[in-house]
Formats: C-alpha cells, structure tokens, sequence
C-alpha cells in the first residue's frame, strides 16, 4: 500500500517537473520544425491547433503527429467527420502563420 502511495506522488511529482516528457504543444511544434518548417511558423501553428481544437484532439493530434510520427494528412484523413471540421476550422489560422508566422487577429 506504501509503495503504490509512493509511486503516485513520485508520478505526480515528476509530471509537475517536466520530467515525464515533452509536452503535447511541444511534440507537436517539434515534429513540424522537423518537417522542415520554421520554428516560429510551427509554434503559430501549434496554438492555433490548441486554441481551436478540443482538448481531446488535440491530445490525440500530438500523439499521432508528434510522438507516433504519422503524417498529418493521413492522421486527419482518419478522423471522424466532425474532428475533420474541428481541424477545417482551424485552417484559416493555420495558413496565416504560413505566411507570416503569426496568428490571424
């Protein structure tokens, strides 16, 4: 019972300190930096996704995107349709931080 008490708040602890892994914003900006993408342009990007998608999808996106390497097109190809226009919704963002890496106002 003490040992499961101790793993949880060791768990907890490192979660609070950055020491269980990247963040999703960051796997996500890091996998389009390695796309070949600017930095500025994939962390415009990243808010906007995080800004106008749920929490969930956004958590999934960083998972198949980010941390599983799958190619955007085909992970939002896969998505069901009402995820598919959660991502439409984001695309006039997305597409202005192409241009300027920086956000639609």
């Amino acid at each position: 019972m003490k040992a499961g008490i101790v793993a949880a708040i060791a768990a907890l602890a490192l979660t609070g300190c950055g020491l269980a892994g990247p963040s999703d914003h960051k796997v996500l900006v890091d996998a389009c930096v390695a796309d070949g993408e600017s930095e500025a342009t994939c962390g415009c990007i990243t808010t906007a996704m995080e800004k106008n998608l749920s929490p969930e999808l956004f958590k999934k996106t960083a998972q198949a995107v980010g941390r599983d390497k799958k190619d955007m097109m085909t992970f939002v190809g896969e998505l069901t349709v009402q995820e598919q226009l959660s991502f439409s919704s984001v695309l006039g963002d997305m597409f202005a931080c192409s241009l300027t890496g920086e956000p639609a106002e």
